[in-house]
């Protein structure tokens, strides 16, 4: 019995190894070739059947990685970043692990989950030897630390780039200075502390908004809390003392509290607008930057 299995050990495990490569090798040819057909979901499928049979990590992260391209030509962000967490790094080297990692990168930061793309742009600076290679990321780097108001970081993180580049001296100097005038103090926009804004309608009804730069509901949220306060005050001097104060303060305090409520909605949306203008300006420089 030992002899058999040591027969098949030595003459047929090897050989079924080569076949399963093969096998695997011929499914994705015919994954290519539904790619290049743009036929996105069966490609996907047949790229997942070559990820499962490749034995060598670099055919299978090849196949994972070619899979996250079909998602992302269909917008599945979600998923591309899913399928591309599924790759393991051993056996790879630079040029593959730097692709493998930054296209995770991206699906994440597509998919807005900017700590996980964060997380991959680090892994790939730390386990990327080659720097040349490394620093091609930045650009996709700083749109990702705009996204987490870190634009201090992205400035810094550009200017890198930039004199890491083969542009000419002339063209290095004209960048630097607009990455410098598009992150100069007075641009960064000054977000609302929504904390603060929320106190303030607690203490003052309306200032809370007025403070989140929306000042009509502001002004509206003080006269209908006013209203309810009048109500009140007018119940007592005709001496409907529990309808005026029953109807008159339940009139206020839906206003003082939903005042509040709203107020920290209008902070939140207020720093929304703020970030969206000022990445999405900064946007267009950054994308020309990216690597091809």
């Amino acid at each position: 019995m030992r002899y058999i299995i040591l027969f098949c050990w030595i003459c047929i495990f090897p050989f079924a190894g080569y076949s399963t490569e093969v096998v695997a090798e011929k499914v994705l040819q015919k994954a290519d070739s539904l790619f290049q057909l743009a036929d996105y979901q069966q490609a996907g499928i047949w790229y997942d059947k070559a990820a499962y049979l490749s034995v060598d990590n670099v055919q299978k992260t090849h196949a994972l990685m070619r899979k996250g391209d079909c998602y992302l030509m269909r917008s599945n962000y979600a998923a591309a970043e899913q399928c591309l967490s599924r790759i393991t790094y051993y056996g790879l080297n630079d040029s593959m692990q730097y692709a493998a990692r930054y296209k995770t990168a991206l699906s994440a930061y597509l998919n807005s989950s900017f700590e996980n793309a964060e997380s991959q742009i680090l892994q790939l600076r730390a386990f990327v030897s080659d720097t040349l290679l490394s620093v091609n990321a930045y650009p996709l780097y700083a749109l990702i630390l705009n996204e987490s108001n870190r634009w201090t970081e992205a400035k810094e993180v550009l200017l890198q780039y930039i004199s890491s580049s083969g542009s000419s001296a002339e063209q290095k100097q004209q960048m630097k200075q607009e990455v410098e005038k598009m992150y100069a103090g007075a641009s960064i926009p000054r977000l609302k502390d929504v904390e603060k804004a929320k106190k303030l309608s607690s203490i003052i009804p309306g200032t809370g908004q007025i403070y989140a730069g929306y000042w009509g509901e502001g002004i509206l949220s003080v006269t209908l809390q006013a209203v309810g306060l009048g109500i009140t005050g007018l119940g007592i001097w005709k001496q409907y003392y529990a309808s005026g104060v029953l109807i008159g303060f339940s009139f206020f305090q839906r206003f003082y509290m939903g005042g509040i409520t709203r107020t920290e909605f209008l902070a939140q949306k207020k720093n929304y607008t703020l970030k969206r203008n000022f990445n999405n300006s900064r946007k267009e420089f950054v994308l020309k930057l990216l690597p091809n």
